[in-house]
């Protein structure tokens, strides 16, 4: 193959451009070698030509990019990118093996097209430095699984779905492939148990194994976190999440004895096998007359009921709709969504909790690469959205999933400046989908409490109070057009994101009504909202974490202001401070020591970096020149009027 291959890329060009000069991209050999062996009636590739560059003339499907960090200004592009899909081009694997040529590859598809021949016999471990996105679907690669694709550790998303696999799948794959996100083997001929390495994948988002034939029991850890229809047209695949229970004994009489036995013994063999098969179809019968009498005492069973109690409006035509899948789309929402699109989009994912996993999702437009620290840009850039996927729960009935779906529909109507507004969603019996707007510039909590070096430039505090008036604005809007009947439950500074024009809006709002069964409804709860809006107004005061130490942020706030402060003695200190930046001198109230020791270390976020007690500026004086600044944005608090005491 490694010789087959040296010749193709040897005879892609005549031996007179061998010996005068080398072509502008050092990637345009492979590229011609890789077109020299394939069949293209369409003329897909007619744009590449000895004569031009892969990177500067823009050949179809290549995109390059200077190789990083700083590269010299003499160092030519470098192919990053090459999608050929659906341009009806063949041969064989050793056209694919020609592109294992270009060590800067990070993303490479060639779905559904007529290529053909054993993808064992490709070496894909040159591309392991950067290949991150293989997309082989919709071909007719035959042959086992290729093991080469085990040593491309960085890879995210594997797709060789629709092709001709077989054998089994290695049982190591979740071990060597530890940063996958999707992995699709569907409609192939693969067979074997599912490896329990897969679920060891932490970061595994979706797999879909359907349309072969798989045996065995589905590993308890996928099952958990998969759905039926990653496992379906699997006929002897059994478990949970698939209606189907695993008989070992059945197993046993169907799939005993080995394929090298001693063939003198098969008269024997087969006599006892039609024993065996005998021996079932009676207990089958017997199991089949007695399950048809069960069946008819409870028909008797039901039509005694129904006669004496009345009959209930029926509900078939309600519960038949809950149970198929659903898009629904919102207005200002991305045209081309579906669920496909969806899964197909680059997927990082940002967190995943205990209700739903959070993932940023590039959308529509040519796929999007997705490296360690951001989204980067290939080609053309789809929409950047946030997807949250929720799992549905244990002892969820119809009735839960219709409201699941009512909920999801009124959520998508909110529309304010100050809210992360919901876009789409995709429900079906297993999951639910919900797509928001993507807010760049991170959380609240994120530009109050995060990299707090030396280098760090403190929130103004005209932002803090834009960011707080913002937030109760949008809390505002929420609570009164859901009707009083929803809230947010959990709402932390971490759930005020900041927009790029520097706007804070609420997030995950009745985020945890969706569950199903969802929480107890509770009168109180938006008043729980009050005051945990309180307790981020103190964050924003004070700069100090509520998860910073033991004590509790509302606490000691009530403290300081029984022992201490009171409105006129802040004012005064308010007043001070705008007499000493005036160059007049003021004064301050003093401050205990009992009371210095509940306070936190920084107040406003970097008090810790003033001087000590022996300085120009006091812990103590510090503390009331920030309580005192902060009363000139006192009235934004009156937006949403709260206690610190608890919920009245």
């Amino acid at each position: 193959m490694a010789l087959r291959v040296l010749f193709l890329m040897l005879s892609a060009f005549p031996a007179s451009c061998l010996a005068v000069a080398a072509p502008i991209s050092p990637d345009a050999v492979p590229l011609l070698a890789f077109k020299s062996a394939c069949a293209d009636p369409a003329a897909a590739l007619v744009s590449w030509t000895e004569a031009s560059d892969p990177c500067s003339d823009r050949w179809r499907g290549i995109t390059c990019r200077k190789p990083s960090p700083s590269p010299p200004p003499s160092s030519p592009p470098r192919v990053r990118r090459v999608v050929l899909e659906g341009l009806r081009l063949g041969g064989d694997a050793g056209a694919v093996a020609a592109l294992a040529g270009l060590p800067m590859l990070s993303f490479l598809s060639l779905k559904n097209n007529s290529f053909t021949g054993s993808l064992g016999d490709v070496d894909f471990s040159t591309l392991a430095p950067h290949l991150k996105l293989l997309y082989l679907s919709g071909n007719g690669f035959s042959g086992r699984f290729p093991e080469s694709v085990l040593r491309l550790r960085h890879l995210r998303r594997l797709d060789l779905s629709g092709n001709r696999l077989t054998c089994t799948i290695p049982p190591e794959i979740g071990h060597r492939l530890p940063s996958l996100l999707t992995l699709h083997l569907a409609r192939n001929s693969l067979v074997g148990p599912l490896p329990a390495s897969l679920g060891a994948m932490a970061r595994l988002a979706k797999l879909n194994v359907s349309g072969n034939h798989l045996q065995g029991r589905i590993p308890k850890r996928l099952a958990a976190v998969f759905p039926a229809s990653s496992f379906t047209g699997n006929p002897e695949l059994c478990g949970a999440p698939l209606r189907r229970r695993c008989n070992e004994q059945l197993h046993m009489v169907y799939g005993g004895g080995g394929s090298g036995a001693d063939t003198s013994h098969q008269p024997k063999r087969g006599r006892r096998r039609s024993n065996d098969r005998w021996m079932v179809a009676m207990i089958m019968a017997a199991v089949g007359a007695a399950v048809a009498s069960l069946v008819a005492a409870a028909l008797c069973g039901v039509l005694w009921l129904k006669n004496k109690k009345p009959e209930r409006p029926r509900a078939s035509s309600r519960t038949s709709s809950m149970a198929r899948e659903e898009t629904v789309r919102f207005d200002g929402c991305c045209v081309e969504f579906d669920v496909c699109t969806l899964m197909r989009g680059a997927a990082e994912m940002l967190g995943k909790g205990a209700t739903a996993t959070t993932y940023r999702v590039a959308m529509g437009g040519d796929n999007v690469i997705v490296d360690d620290a951001s989204v980067v840009e290939e080609g053309k850039a789809g929409e950047v959205v946030v997807v949250k996927r929720m799992r549905r729960r244990e002892g969820a009935t119809r009735e839960d999933e219709r409201r699941k779906r009512k909920l999801a529909r009124e959520m998508g109507t909110w529309r304010h400046a100050n809210v992360v507004s919901l876009r789409a969603f995709y429900a079906s019996a297993d999951e639910l989908l919900l797509v928001f707007d993507y807010v760049p510039n991170g959380s609240l909590h994120s530009l109050l409490h995060e990299n707090r070096g030396p280098a760090r430039v403190p929130l103004e505090w005209q932002t803090r109070l834009k960011l707080a008036q913002d937030a109760a604005q949008g809390l505002a809007y929420l609570h009164g057009v859901s009707g009083g009947k929803l809230a947010h439950r959990h709402l932390t500074s971490s759930n005020i994101l900041v927009d790029a024009g520097g706007n804070a809006r609420v997030s995950d709002f009745a985020l945890l009504q969706l569950l199903v069964p969802a929480p107890a409804a509770d009168e109180a709860a938006q008043k729980q909202d009050v005051h945990a809006f309180g307790v981020v107004l103190l964050e924003i005061l004070t700069g100090r974490s509520p998860e910073d130490g033991n004590v509790d942020l509302a606490l000691w706030a009530r403290t300081v202001v029984r022992e201490e402060w009171n409105l006129g003695g802040v004012r005064r200190g308010a007043a001070a401070e705008q007499g000493r930046r005036g160059g007049r001198d003021g004064g301050a109230p003093p401050c205990g020591a009992a009371v210095r020791r509940r306070r936190p270390r920084r107040a406003a976020e970097d008090g810790g970096g003033g001087q000590d007690d022996r300085g120009h500026q006091g812990q103590g004086e510090q503390e009331e020149q920030v309580l005192g600044v902060a009363v000139a944005g006192w009235p934004l608090l009156r937006v949403i009027p709260f206690h610190l005491g608890g919920h009245h």
